[in-house]
């Protein structure tokens, strides 16, 4: 593995952190828990946007890896 792709995969595991991040405040937000099935909705939620979330960021770092 060369020094550029080890930086992309470092990029890519930040960028995921990153959207974890911001999809758990989206999710809290958007369910604002009160009980046990508004938290397990809020998981649900949460689980599908940091999908979705790490797939943006593998996109990311493949783009940038193809302007090389």
């Amino acid at each position: 593995m060369s020094e550029s792709n080890g930086a992309l995969v470092v990029l890519m595991w930040i960028l995921s952190v990153i959207f974890l991040i911001i999809a758990g405040i989206l999710s809290w937000s958007m369910v604002n828990p009160q009980g046990f099935w508004g938290f397990i909705g809020f998981l649900t939620i949460w689980s599908i946007l940091s999908s979705i979330g790490h797939l943006l960021a593998i996109a990311i770092a493949g783009w940038i890896e193809r302007l090389n």
